[in-house]
């Protein structure tokens, strides 16, 4: 069989993505069926970083196809979950593949493998989700082409009397009457 290359197009977390927020033995638990042999530690990694299989026995590789194959649903699922609230396919930001990774996370690990900490990871994903649709947060990342501010933004300081007097090094007083004034 030969390599297998990210086909799948992912809106907002990629297999990478999910690699990095799991680790590859983690995924392999969860995306190979479990009525197939596990793969070795490192196969699974090779595969989603688009390497060289021929390495791997034709068992291995037909498990590693269907493990793409899981990982690539769930993270299909979890893209649908997002845009049902609202957020665009090209939105992209950091923000945006951790909670697709952890909605992913949670579709790989099904109801009866379920973790305390996986559900509490995607019930908390999902009221991100909620309060993104709800408009108390934006999940979106900025335009790009948004302009910096202008010079006429800068702020001006002045500070009032000193309430304490100051005495200088060499003996006299400082007027404590003047104010400071900083530019920004």
């Amino acid at each position: 069989m030969p390599d297998m290359p990210d086909t799948a197009t992912p809106c907002f977390a990629s297999r990478a993505d999910l690699l990095a927020r799991s680790n590859a033995n983690r995924l392999a638990n969860l995306a190979v069926p479990a009525d197939m042999g596990m793969v070795p530690n490192d196969a699974l990694r090779t595969a989603i970083e688009g390497g060289d299989l021929s390495g791997f026995d034709a068992a291995d590789q037909a498990a590693l196809a269907l493990a793409l194959d899981a990982i690539d649903k769930a993270l299909a699922d979890a893209d649908a979950l997002l845009l049902s609230y609202g957020i665009p396919r090209t939105a992209q930001s950091t923000l945006l593949a951790r909670l697709a990774s952890t909605i992913a996370l949670y579709y790989l690990q099904g109801a009866e493998r379920m973790s305390d900490d996986v559900q509490k990871a995607y019930e908390a994903a999902i009221k991100t989700l909620q309060a993104h649709s709800l408009g108390n947060l934006n999940l979106l990342p900025a335009p790009a082409d948004e302009p910096a501010p202008a010079a006429t933004d800068a702020a001006h300081i002045i500070s009032g009397r000193s309430r304490y007097q100051r005495r200088r090094t060499d003996g006299g007083a400082d007027d404590g009457d003047a104010g400071d004034e900083v530019g920004l």
